[in-house]
């Protein structure tokens, strides 16, 4: 039997693998789109991903992560696989959980909702969409 390190890249690649999970919710959930149709090697930006979205979404990864990190991280890694290995690797954060994130079910209701962008989809009122 043999035993892994610590530092043994088992450990980093659970920490890519939770990171990369959380990103999947997190996205699917801003998304309002199924986690399962999202591939961490895919741009974010064929799923819709904008500006806001993406700031929103590196606010709460600072906040799970207890970390700061640049604004502007997913417009710089624009992949979650990328993203994630990014933040292990380079600034070597590692999240608190050790068990991947699984995927979660976007509702009917969810799907069938149209998308409030942030600020309370003052967007969509100022527009009258």
């Amino acid at each position: 039997m043999q035993l892994k390190d610590s530092n043994s890249k088992p450990s980093t690649n659970n920490a890519v693998d939770t990171i990369q999970g959380w990103l999947v919710n997190q996205i699917a959930k801003q998304l309002g789109i199924n986690a399962q149709t999202i591939k961490v090697t895919e741009p974010l930006t064929r799923y819709g991903l904008d500006s806001i979205d993406s700031v929103t979404i590196v606010g709460e990864l600072e906040d799970w992560l207890d970390a700061e990190l640049p604004s502007t991280l997913l417009w710089d890694y624009p992949t979650i696989e990328k993203a994630a290995n990014y933040l292990v690797n380079e600034v070597g954060v590692t999240p608190a959980q050790t068990e991947t994130t699984q995927p979660v079910a976007v509702t009917e209701k969810a799907q069938a909702a149209p998308k409030e962008k942030a600020w309370g989809g003052l967007w969509n009122k100022i527009s009258g969409s």
